[in-house]
Protein backbone atom coordinates (compact mmCIF):
# COMPACT_ATOMS: atom_id res chain seq x y z
CA UNK A 1 0.00 0.00 0.00
CA UNK A 2 1.14 3.61 -0.19
CA UNK A 3 1.04 3.34 3.56
CA UNK A 4 3.52 1.18 3.43
CA UNK A 5 5.94 2.63 0.57
CA UNK A 6 5.87 5.91 3.10
CA UNK A 7 6.63 3.96 6.33
CA UNK A 8 10.03 2.57 4.79
CA UNK A 9 10.65 5.36 3.05
CA UNK A 10 10.32 7.51 6.40
CA UNK A 11 12.16 5.13 8.49
CA UNK A 12 15.11 5.21 5.52
CA UNK A 13 15.48 9.18 5.82
CA UNK A 14 15.43 9.04 9.79
CA UNK A 15 17.99 6.75 9.93
CA UNK A 16 20.00 7.70 7.10
CA UNK A 17 21.63 11.11 9.07
CA UNK A 18 21.07 13.29 5.64
CA UNK A 19 17.85 14.52 6.30
CA UNK A 20 16.98 17.54 8.95
CA UNK A 21 14.53 16.94 11.78
CA UNK A 22 12.86 19.87 10.39
CA UNK A 23 12.55 17.96 6.52
CA UNK A 24 10.99 14.78 8.44
CA UNK A 25 8.43 16.81 10.01
CA UNK A 26 7.61 18.51 7.16
CA UNK A 27 7.40 14.78 5.46
CA UNK A 28 5.60 13.21 8.15
CA UNK A 29 3.19 16.49 8.13
CA UNK A 30 2.70 15.92 4.76
CA UNK A 31 2.09 12.12 5.41
CA UNK A 32 -0.58 12.63 8.18
CA UNK A 33 -2.52 15.76 7.12
CA UNK A 34 -2.74 15.78 2.78
CA UNK A 35 -1.74 12.45 1.81
CA UNK A 36 -3.50 10.22 4.54
CA UNK A 37 -6.04 9.54 1.62
CA UNK A 38 -4.08 7.48 -0.17
CA UNK A 39 -3.08 5.24 3.04
CA UNK A 40 -4.68 2.02 2.51
CA UNK A 41 -4.64 1.86 -1.47
CA UNK A 42 -2.48 -0.36 -2.88
CA UNK A 43 -0.10 1.00 -4.90
CA UNK A 44 -1.33 -0.70 -8.13
CA UNK A 45 -4.58 1.30 -7.76
CA UNK A 46 -2.83 4.42 -7.00
CA UNK A 47 -3.59 5.96 -10.96
CA UNK A 48 -3.30 8.89 -12.80
CA UNK A 49 -7.27 9.74 -12.17
CA UNK A 50 -7.40 9.55 -8.58
CA UNK A 51 -3.84 11.36 -8.27
CA UNK A 52 -5.73 14.13 -10.32
CA UNK A 53 -9.03 14.10 -7.65
CA UNK A 54 -7.09 14.20 -4.69
CA UNK A 55 -4.73 17.05 -6.32
CA UNK A 56 -8.12 18.79 -7.03
CA UNK A 57 -9.83 18.47 -3.49
CA UNK A 58 -6.58 19.40 -1.81
CA UNK A 59 -6.62 22.79 -3.74
CA UNK A 60 -10.44 23.10 -3.10
CA UNK A 61 -9.65 23.20 0.60
CA UNK A 62 -7.59 26.41 0.07
CA UNK A 63 -4.05 24.29 0.57
CA UNK A 64 -1.16 26.38 -1.23
CA UNK A 65 1.14 25.13 -4.05
CA UNK A 66 4.02 25.29 -1.61
CA UNK A 67 1.88 22.17 0.68
CA UNK A 68 1.10 20.22 -2.79
CA UNK A 69 4.48 20.20 -3.70
CA UNK A 70 5.91 18.95 -0.73
CA UNK A 71 3.73 16.75 -0.65
CA UNK A 72 4.41 15.09 -4.25
CA UNK A 73 8.05 15.70 -3.87
CA UNK A 74 8.18 13.53 -0.81
CA UNK A 75 5.80 10.77 -2.51
CA UNK A 76 7.82 11.02 -5.56
CA UNK A 77 11.34 10.46 -3.58
CA UNK A 78 9.15 7.19 -1.15
CA UNK A 79 8.31 5.46 -4.09
CA UNK A 80 11.79 5.94 -6.02
CA UNK A 81 13.43 4.73 -3.09
CA UNK A 82 10.81 1.71 -3.13
CA UNK A 83 11.87 1.16 -6.94
CA UNK A 84 15.25 1.15 -5.92
CA UNK A 85 14.78 -1.48 -2.83
CA UNK A 86 12.97 -3.73 -5.91
CA UNK A 87 10.05 -3.40 -3.68
CA UNK A 88 7.68 -2.08 -7.17
CA UNK A 89 8.06 -1.84 -10.71
CA UNK A 90 6.42 1.80 -11.18
CA UNK A 91 6.66 5.18 -9.30
CA UNK A 92 2.90 6.66 -9.94
CA UNK A 93 4.03 9.98 -8.83
CA UNK A 94 6.71 9.63 -11.50
CA UNK A 95 4.99 12.71 -14.25
CA UNK A 96 3.18 14.67 -11.72
CA UNK A 97 4.53 18.13 -12.31
CA UNK A 98 4.72 20.61 -9.32
CA UNK A 99 2.90 23.46 -8.98
CA UNK A 100 4.80 27.18 -9.85
CA UNK A 101 4.70 29.65 -6.98
CA UNK A 102 4.86 33.07 -7.32
CA UNK A 103 7.72 34.63 -4.34
CA UNK A 104 6.79 36.59 -2.15
CA UNK A 105 8.07 40.07 -2.26
CA UNK A 106 9.56 40.61 0.23
CA UNK A 107 10.33 44.46 2.13
CA UNK A 108 13.49 45.53 1.41
CA UNK A 109 15.59 48.46 3.29
CA UNK A 110 17.76 51.43 1.22
CA UNK A 111 21.39 51.11 1.91
CA UNK A 112 21.10 54.28 3.74
CA UNK A 113 18.27 52.53 6.04
CA UNK A 114 20.33 49.64 6.20
CA UNK A 115 23.27 51.81 7.67
CA UNK A 116 20.92 53.33 9.95
CA UNK A 117 19.47 50.33 11.38
CA UNK A 118 23.69 49.06 11.75
CA UNK A 119 24.34 51.84 13.68
CA UNK A 120 21.10 51.93 16.05
CA UNK A 121 22.46 48.19 16.65
CA UNK A 122 25.71 48.81 17.16
CA UNK A 123 25.00 51.70 19.98
CA UNK A 124 21.71 49.86 21.67
CA UNK A 125 22.44 46.13 21.25
CA UNK A 126 26.15 45.88 20.87
CA UNK A 127 25.84 42.31 21.56
CA UNK A 128 24.01 41.86 18.69
CA UNK A 129 25.91 43.78 16.30
CA UNK A 130 28.39 41.17 14.82
CA UNK A 131 25.08 38.65 14.28
CA UNK A 132 23.33 40.90 12.45
CA UNK A 133 26.60 41.96 10.52
CA UNK A 134 26.93 38.99 9.22
CA UNK A 135 23.03 38.05 8.74
CA UNK A 136 23.12 41.57 6.34
CA UNK A 137 26.60 41.67 4.87
CA UNK A 138 27.78 37.66 4.12
CA UNK A 139 24.61 35.77 2.81
CA UNK A 140 25.10 33.22 4.91
CA UNK A 141 22.16 31.50 6.48
CA UNK A 142 21.16 31.68 10.29
CA UNK A 143 22.02 28.20 10.74
CA UNK A 144 25.72 28.56 9.25
CA UNK A 145 26.39 31.36 11.31
CA UNK A 146 25.01 29.89 14.68
CA UNK A 147 27.33 27.66 14.04
CA UNK A 148 30.06 29.76 13.79
CA UNK A 149 33.56 29.52 15.59
CA UNK A 150 36.62 32.01 15.41
CA UNK A 151 38.44 29.25 14.23
CA UNK A 152 36.36 29.17 10.94
CA UNK A 153 37.16 32.39 10.12
CA UNK A 154 40.51 33.47 8.58
CA UNK A 155 41.33 37.09 9.70
CA UNK A 156 44.48 37.14 7.06
CA UNK A 157 42.72 36.31 3.61
CA UNK A 158 39.14 37.65 5.31
CA UNK A 159 37.48 34.86 4.66
CA UNK A 160 34.72 32.49 6.60
CA UNK A 161 34.37 28.56 5.80
CA UNK A 162 30.93 27.47 6.14
CA UNK A 163 31.09 23.91 7.04
CA UNK A 164 28.77 23.22 9.70
CA UNK A 165 25.10 24.55 10.65
CA UNK A 166 22.78 24.25 13.59
CA UNK A 167 19.48 23.46 12.78
CA UNK A 168 16.42 21.95 15.11
CA UNK A 169 18.74 22.73 18.45
CA UNK A 170 21.70 20.29 16.99
CA UNK A 171 24.46 20.85 15.19
CA UNK A 172 25.20 19.06 12.18
CA UNK A 173 28.86 18.85 11.02
CA UNK A 174 27.26 19.22 7.54
CA UNK A 175 25.87 21.86 5.65
CA UNK A 176 22.05 22.34 4.04
CA UNK A 177 23.16 20.77 0.70
CA UNK A 178 26.82 20.35 -0.81
CA UNK A 179 26.82 23.73 -2.58
CA UNK A 180 26.10 25.23 0.68
CA UNK A 181 29.99 24.14 2.42
CA UNK A 182 31.64 27.11 0.64
CA UNK A 183 34.23 29.97 1.43
CA UNK A 184 32.68 33.19 2.24
CA UNK A 185 34.90 36.34 1.19
CA UNK A 186 34.11 39.35 3.78
CA UNK A 187 34.72 43.00 3.65
CA UNK A 188 36.90 45.39 6.43
CA UNK A 189 33.89 46.53 7.98
CA UNK A 190 32.65 42.68 8.81
CA UNK A 191 36.12 41.39 9.54
CA UNK A 192 35.76 44.80 12.39
CA UNK A 193 33.06 43.39 13.62
CA UNK A 194 34.04 40.00 13.68
CA UNK A 195 37.48 41.19 15.43
CA UNK A 196 35.51 43.11 18.00
CA UNK A 197 33.00 40.66 18.84
CA UNK A 198 35.67 38.14 19.71
CA UNK A 199 37.93 40.37 22.04
CA UNK A 200 34.87 41.99 23.72
CA UNK A 201 32.77 38.91 24.78
CA UNK A 202 35.92 36.64 25.11
CA UNK A 203 35.42 33.99 22.62
CA UNK A 204 37.87 31.38 22.82
CA UNK A 205 39.44 29.93 19.16
CA UNK A 206 36.51 26.84 19.57
CA UNK A 207 33.57 28.50 21.47
CA UNK A 208 30.90 29.57 19.11
CA UNK A 209 30.78 32.72 18.11
CA UNK A 210 27.09 33.33 19.44
CA UNK A 211 24.46 31.70 22.25
CA UNK A 212 21.25 32.37 23.09
CA UNK A 213 20.58 33.98 26.77
CA UNK A 214 20.03 30.95 28.77
CA UNK A 215 24.17 29.83 27.17
CA UNK A 216 22.11 27.38 24.79
CA UNK A 217 22.67 26.85 20.92
CA UNK A 218 21.27 29.75 19.01
CA UNK A 219 17.74 29.45 17.41
CA UNK A 220 15.88 31.01 15.01
CA UNK A 221 13.13 31.94 16.87
CA UNK A 222 15.46 33.55 19.13
CA UNK A 223 17.03 35.65 16.54
CA UNK A 224 13.33 36.88 15.42
CA UNK A 225 13.06 38.10 18.61
CA UNK A 226 16.23 40.08 18.77
CA UNK A 227 15.35 41.62 14.90
CA UNK A 228 11.93 42.46 15.82
CA UNK A 229 13.42 44.39 19.01
CA UNK A 230 15.90 45.80 16.39
CA UNK A 231 13.10 46.87 14.08
CA UNK A 232 11.33 48.57 16.14
CA UNK A 233 13.66 50.71 17.72
CA UNK A 234 14.56 51.95 14.32
CA UNK A 235 10.82 52.92 14.01
CA UNK A 236 9.34 49.87 11.79
CA UNK A 237 7.05 47.39 12.85
CA UNK A 238 8.64 44.27 14.42
CA UNK A 239 7.39 41.90 10.98
CA UNK A 240 8.53 44.46 8.52
CA UNK A 241 10.65 41.60 7.43
CA UNK A 242 12.51 38.31 8.88
CA UNK A 243 15.95 37.11 9.68
CA UNK A 244 15.76 35.06 6.39
CA UNK A 245 14.98 37.97 4.03
CA UNK A 246 18.16 40.02 5.32
CA UNK A 247 20.09 37.09 3.41
CA UNK A 248 18.30 38.74 0.10
CA UNK A 249 18.97 41.75 0.98
CA UNK A 250 22.38 40.84 0.52
CA UNK A 251 21.94 39.21 -2.88
CA UNK A 252 20.63 42.88 -3.49
CA UNK A 253 23.16 44.99 -2.72
CA UNK A 254 25.80 43.27 -4.37
CA UNK A 255 23.53 43.25 -7.31
CA UNK A 256 23.66 46.83 -7.00
CA UNK A 257 27.31 47.38 -7.13
CA UNK A 258 27.64 45.52 -9.83
CA UNK A 259 28.82 42.10 -8.59
CA UNK A 260 28.91 39.07 -11.30
CA UNK A 261 25.49 36.80 -10.42
CA UNK A 262 28.10 33.66 -11.12
CA UNK A 263 29.64 35.14 -8.03
CA UNK A 264 26.75 36.04 -5.49
CA UNK A 265 25.55 32.37 -6.00
CA UNK A 266 28.73 31.14 -4.64
CA UNK A 267 29.13 33.23 -2.08
CA UNK A 268 25.16 32.52 -0.46
CA UNK A 269 25.83 28.93 -1.34
CA UNK A 270 23.11 28.40 -4.29
CA UNK A 271 23.30 25.33 -6.61
CA UNK A 272 23.63 27.45 -9.56
CA UNK A 273 22.44 31.36 -10.57
CA UNK A 274 19.27 30.36 -11.67
CA UNK A 275 18.14 30.43 -8.13
CA UNK A 276 19.62 33.42 -7.26
CA UNK A 277 18.48 35.43 -10.18
CA UNK A 278 14.29 34.16 -9.70
CA UNK A 279 13.96 33.80 -5.65
CA UNK A 280 16.27 36.30 -4.18
CA UNK A 281 17.02 38.93 -6.69
CA UNK A 282 14.27 41.97 -6.06
CA UNK A 283 14.10 45.02 -6.35
CA UNK A 284 15.90 47.39 -3.51
CA UNK A 285 13.98 50.49 -2.13
CA UNK A 286 14.74 53.74 -4.01
CA UNK A 287 17.38 51.59 -6.80
CA UNK A 288 17.05 53.76 -9.12
CA UNK A 289 18.21 57.02 -7.32
CA UNK A 290 21.39 54.75 -5.94
CA UNK A 291 22.00 53.87 -9.08
CA UNK A 292 22.17 56.91 -10.37
CA UNK A 293 24.30 58.29 -7.92
CA UNK A 294 26.62 55.42 -7.88
CA UNK A 295 27.18 56.46 -11.51
CA UNK A 296 27.71 59.80 -11.19
CA UNK A 297 30.54 59.12 -8.21
CA UNK A 298 32.18 56.51 -10.86
CA UNK A 299 32.39 59.11 -13.98
CA UNK A 300 32.46 62.79 -12.28
CA UNK A 301 33.76 61.30 -8.73
CA UNK A 302 33.21 62.25 -5.03
CA UNK A 303 30.11 62.51 -3.88
CA UNK A 304 27.28 63.36 -6.22
CA UNK A 305 24.58 66.56 -5.33
CA UNK A 306 21.63 63.99 -6.14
Amino acid sequence: TFGDVAKYYLEYAKNEGRYSKGTICNYEGYLKNHLNIFKLVPVKNITPALIQNWQRDLFSSGTSEHVFNGCIKFAKAAFNYAKELGQINTNPFEKIKQKATTPKLRKRFSTKELKRIIDVCQQQFPEYYCLFILAILTGARLGEYSALRPKDIDITSKKIYIEKQITRGEEKNRTKKESSTRVIDISDKVLEAIQWHIETYKIGENDLMFRADNGGLMYAKWVERKLEKLLEACGYDKKFCRVHDLRGQYVDILHLCNVPTSYISRQVGHSNSYITETVYTQILKELSTEANELMDRKIFGGESNG
